[in-house]
């Protein structure tokens, strides 16, 4: 879990966080849409289902060490990846997914939060593979849960729940689109929820468990 945490605080420094009008400004505060009815749901545990992780060099917070292979070339050093199981309703293992995390050019520090690409490739055993982008505003999540906590000191005020999901899809929905098996030539839209269900001062002392919503046309037939 710290390297995510890590990584989501290099991207809001390297994006250039200024001031405390941003802090207070109420038009960075955005919640993400509700998962529709019918929504195929792959959930993830944080830190208990990272398969591996690593952090682009300029994507850490000076002093926070993640322990985690760095990322140092210069086209990738401010992204973030990370292998994930994904499980089903039932908790069991459903899919393999790949993240990778990058600051966002709509991250607009007035209007609209520090926003964070999110790229997904997501591999359902005997079914096929999709590939999810979605953007997230991790604004909510950095001052309400890792800034008072990691900067300033002061005791978590937990557990959150955070639906960071603001697009690229009308609707603050992401985009699906499927390339291989049963998914093939689908495309559809994504939703992300994540509950923190602890938070410390230090990185080995944080968990959480996240969802992410697939809405796709016929995804009740690919389930059967």
């Amino acid at each position: 879990m710290k390297y995510l945490f890590v990584a989501l605080l290099g991207l809001l420094i390297g994006a250039g966080l200024a001031g405390t009008a941003l802090y207070y400004n109420p038009f960075t505060v955005h919640t993400g849409a509700a998962p529709a009815t019918g929504d195929r749901v792959l959930r993830y545990s944080l830190p208990d289902q990272v398969l591996t992780a690593a952090v682009g060099e300029d994507a850490l917070l000076a002093g926070r060490s993640t322990g985690v292979e760095g990322l140092w070339e210069d086209t990738i050093d401010r992204t973030a990846v990370i292998g994930l199981v994904l499980t089903d309703e039932a908790g069991q293992p459903a899919a393999i997914a790949s993240r990778l995390m990058a600051a966002s050019p709509s991250t607009d520090l007035l209007l609209t939060g520090v926003v964070v690409n999110d790229y997904w490739l997501v591999t359902v055993p005997g079914q096929g593979t999709l590939f999810v982008r979605s953007d997230s505003n991790v604004w909510p999540f950095l001052k309400e849960t890792l800034l008072p906590v990691w900067l300033f000191d002061r005791p978590w005020r937990g557990p959150a729940e955070y639906r960071p999901t603001v697009g690229p899809n009308a609707g603050n929905t992401g985009s699906v689109l499927g390339v291989a098996g049963v998914f093939e030539g689908k495309t559809g839209s994504a939703v992300e929820r994540y509950d923190v269900t602890a938070f410390g001062a230090t990185q080995n002392s944080t968990s959480a468990v996240g969802e992410l919503f697939l809405h796709l046309p016929e995804q009740q037939v690919a389930q059967q």
